[in-house]
């Protein structure tokens, strides 16, 4: 049976070790015989310290880009597959639904067989210290599998009034209140939006 694993760990010899904020990972893409990752990353903060606590650290190969946003951060970088958990991941071909960093701590969701894990944590202890690790059926067919960022984020825009007409709050606001930047709040909003209605298309609809 496929399970949903949430991993929470301190990876200490990984730049997420050095990210004094809430950071998302948007974008992955793996390149195991070159021996380095290409991450997207989007950062709570707009401090222009990140960059040199990112490149302070041993696992970043190179930063590719850097875009500034009202309370936000873009990053496009190079970092060493092996050593990592996104490595440690692939390799044990798992489909991830998503990753959080944040206090210093990664969180990764990913879809796995129930005889995989015990191996997939073990692993990752050799890694860095696994701090809590949930596991839950996966049935993907039951409802659309949004994380627990974009769960939270849509229900705070229901409940505020934001996907009113017309809108009894706006989205500084409301990425205020969460305290989040704006460009965070409504990039998980829209893929909270997408995965909802690609659901309904798929399974109501049709």
């Amino acid at each position: 049976m496929l399970k949903r694993v949430d991993l929470l760990i301190s990876h200490e010899d990984c730049w997420t070790s050095n990210m004094p904020y809430i950071a998302y990972t948007i974008n992955l893409e793996v390149y195991p015989h070159k021996d380095y990752l290409r991450s997207r990353i989007l950062i709570d903060s707009s401090d222009k310290n990140i960059t040199k606590l990112m490149k302070s650290h041993r696992s970043i190969i190179k930063i590719v880009s850097i875009d500034k946003f009202k309370g936000g951060t873009y990053v496009d970088f190079l970092n060493t597959y092996r050593g990592s958990i996104a490595g440690l991941l692939y390799d044990r071909e798992v489909l991830i639904l998503g990753n959080i960093i944040e206090n210093e701590m990664e969180k990764w969701s990913f879809v796995t067989s129930n005889k995989n894990i015990k191996e997939i944590v073990n692993e990752a202890k050799n890694l860095g210290k696994v701090v809590d690790v949930k596991v839950a059926d996966y049935d993907p067919m039951l409802y659309p599998s949004l994380t627990d960022i974009e769960k939270k984020v849509i229900l705070m825009a229901y409940n505020y009034g934001y996907l009113d007409y017309p809108r009894r709050i706006t989205a500084d606001e409301l990425a205020e209140l969460m305290k989040m930047s704006k460009v965070t709040f409504l990039y998980h909003l829209r893929n909270a939006q997408k995965k909802l209605i690609r659901f309904s298309i798929k399974n109501m609809l049709t």
